[in-house]
């Protein structure tokens, strides 16, 4: 009930103001009705008072209101020095690089694909040189429970995609006992691939560029780097090899060949056409079946990561076996004669005869072969021959005869 409406009895307001009047505490507090003013006006003067409060308050806010919009008028004309997209936040001619025009935040395109992530610093649009010398540093670590190895290597390298790796150049060192820091100075700037070598443990390399910016040589630019690297115990490849019948193929060769620095590992399978690679660190690989230069099928590339690779089944197309028997002119066998050979379209023959002068070349796709022989620096002989459903026998007899 609003007080503006409330109209109380003569006798009512006249005894309450005088007992308000009589508490102790009060004077000043409760003012005392003007006698000459009847109740109905004097409610009407107490209302009035509240809503005179309550429109006070709205002239005050509407008055913050005004000054507000009066301070950002203020700042239309232009952003103050030092604020806003195009601000470069330093006195004219200062330090381009801590200070860059146009910096927006967004994401910026960058040539040859990809962007930007964060400001798009102008000193990112200069020129890169590559005269001085820089310095690596970093340490190496094991996951807990990992022994770390007595002896291991660094490896830096030219970088194989970085600016400035035709500036580069390669320092191998080698690290005894429980050291587990490196520092190496002196090294020219340039782009770099930096990677730890142990045995039977991996370590994923990284890439580092130490440069200068043109124009700015009097500033040290980018010429230290510090990596952190680490060693994780080397995995184990495995898969398994069938024929065009589904079967196992076993004591099938099976060889992995580093792509990176072209180390080769090698294994065969075995009766079920498994095979298993132990020691294979991260890289990446290209897996090849019967002979690495001419492989039964394509070349496998695949990724070493983690500790347990597992190749998809492969299946090889059907292959033969054949039986070689090395003679003299005279028919008597030879032992110990080099055989040498290749098939078109595939195949490769390199094997020497046994005691009795035979051979047993297995994993021969069909096609036309020819093979080379010789024994003991005097004898020599080559043969052609057919591997298929339709060829007379599956043992092929080579003569070797002295060199003239």
């Amino acid at each position: 009930m609003s007080i503006d409406r409330y109209e109380p009895h003569p006798a009512q307001a006249s005894a309450f103001f005088r007992r308000a009047s009589l508490l102790p505490g009060t004077r000043g507090l409760v003012s005392r009705p003007n006698p000459g003013t009847s109740p109905s006006a004097r409610g009407k003067v107490r209302g009035s008072s509240s809503t005179g409060l309550l429109m006070g308050l709205c002239l005050l806010l509407c008055g913050g209101l005004v000054v507000g919009l009066v301070l950002l008028g203020g700042s239309g004309d232009g952003p103050a020095a030092g604020s806003g997209p195009n601000a470069t936040g330093m006195a004219e001619g200062g330090d381009a690089i801590s200070a860059p025009p146009h910096s927006t935040g967004d994401l910026t395109p960058v040539a040859n694909g990809g962007i930007q992530v964060g400001l798009p610093m102008e000193w990112k649009n200069y020129e890169k040189t590559f005269d001085g010398s820089c310095t690596i540093s970093g340490m190496i670590e094991v996951d807990p429970g990992v022994d770390f190895p007595p002896q291991w290597r660094l490896v830096i390298r030219p970088s194989q995609l970085a600016l400035g790796r035709d500036r580069a150049t390669e320092r191998i060192v080698e690290f005894q006992g429980a050291e587990r820091t490196f520092e190496e100075f002196d090294l020219p700037m340039g782009g770099y691939r930096v990677h730890v070598e142990a045995e039977g443990m991996s370590c994923r390399g990284q890439e580092v560029m130490l440069f200068t910016l043109k124009g700015f040589e009097n500033l040290p630019g980018k010429n230290h780097a510090h990596l952190l690297l680490k060693l994780i115990p080397a995995g184990v490849a495995e898969g398994i090899v069938r024929d065009s019948d589904g079967v196992g193929v076993g004591n099938l060769p099976v060889f992995l060949q580093n792509q990176r620095d072209r180390g080769r590992q090698r294994t065969q399978t075995d009766g079920s056409g498994y095979w298993r690679i132990e020691d294979v660190i991260e890289d990446s690989y290209l897996l090849s079946l019967g002979n690495i230069d001419r492989p039964l099928i394509e070349a496998q590339p695949f990724g070493m990561v983690g500790p347990l690779y597992t190749h998809p089944d492969l299946t090889i197309p059907r292959t033969r076996t054949i039986l070689v028997r090395v003679v003299n002119a005279e028919g008597a066998p030879v032992a110990s004669a080099r055989l040498r050979g290749y098939g078109r379209p595939a195949g490769v023959i390199e094997i020497f005869s046994e005691v009795d002068g035979t051979a047993q070349i297995p994993f021969l796709p069909d096609g036309e072969y020819t093979l080379r022989g010789e024994a003991r620096g005097q004898l020599q002989g080559v043969t052609v021959f057919q591997v298929g459903e339709n060829s007379p026998s599956r043992a092929v007899t080579l003569q070797l005869t002295r060199r003239r």
